[in-house]
């Protein structure tokens, strides 16, 4: 599955976890428990089949992949002390990771390509703050009466507007790298080092850590106004607590599956 596909269906999880009427409990259950075998990788039918599934699939992490996806740590303010020191390792893992990203790889093509982009975005927006300073420059020299300089501001401006008009074009032939699943793979991979080192920091283990953090951040970014299941009262008014310290973590980098943006979306 694609990077796109497997985020795709986190976020349906999440949502559908998140906002489903407990009337419509029972139309959704069976949605909600595939989508989650899509995330946490278990295609065991329930937890008592678990064992059976694991030595069946040859996956020694099925049953513990399983119960941390349906019995979370509760999210207290202890574990949000260890889910924030978690996540500021990963975001400094990945921040090691993006500099140090070789040129021919998957991040590194990312990165060139996201840092033209904007270059570009900037350099229109100081030609756009250049042409209002010429603007109020000619407005004042024609109430002074200076009609004479007026002419050097509209020449200025027309070799800005020459500038940008070829600038936009080679912009706009920027070529989004075209990334396969072996690019999507060998990030994935990354990202579960960045995840496993998160979670060593936050003194749990892998599973439970990326269950907490899809919980904390799905609820951290959760528009407004929408009324969460799934939740204890005190979960929420724990992560309510720490909303201010949690979510400027986040930046732009995570989404509200509780996952991080994959590279190309």
């Amino acid at each position: 599955m694609s990077r796109s596909s497997y985020r795709s269906f986190a976020t349906i999880a999440v949502m559908v976890a998140l906002v489903a009427p407990a009337s419509l409990s029972a139309q959704f259950g069976r949605l909600k428990k595939k989508v989650a075998e899509r995330i946490t990788g278990d295609t065991a039918p329930a937890a008592a089949a678990a064992p059976a599934a694991s030595s069946s699939t040859g996956d020694p992490n099925a049953k513990a992949r399983q119960d941390a996806w349906e019995h979370p740590v509760a999210i207290s303010s202890s574990a949000l002390d260890g889910f924030i020191k978690g996540l500021k390792v990963e975001n400094a893992e990945r921040a090691k990771y993006v500099a140090s990203a070789p040129p021919a790889s998957a991040m590194g093509r990312w990165n060139a390509y996201q840092a033209t982009l904007a270059k570009c975005a900037s350099d229109r927006a100081k030609d756009d703050s250049a042409q209002a300073r010429f603007q109020r420059q000619m407005m004042t020299e024609a109430q002074a009466g200076h009609g004479e300089n007026i002419q050097k501001y509209t020449d200025s401006m027309t070799a800005i507007n020459k500038a940008a008009q070829d600038r936009n074009q080679r912009c706009n032939e920027v070529a989004r790298p075209s990334l396969t699943e072996d690019d999507y793979k060998a990030v994935h991979a990354e990202e579960d080092k960045e995840e496993a080192a998160g979670a060593a920091a936050a003194g749990l283990s892998p599973f439970v850590y990326a269950r907490l953090k899809v919980r904390v951040i799905a609820y951290t970014l959760m528009p407004t106004g929408w009324k969460p299941s799934g939740y204890s009262p005190d979960e929420l008014k724990s992560i309510d607590a720490r909303r201010a310290e949690i979510k400027p973590l986040l930046g732009r980098d995570f989404n509200s599956s509780g996952q991080r943006n994959p590279i190309g979306s």
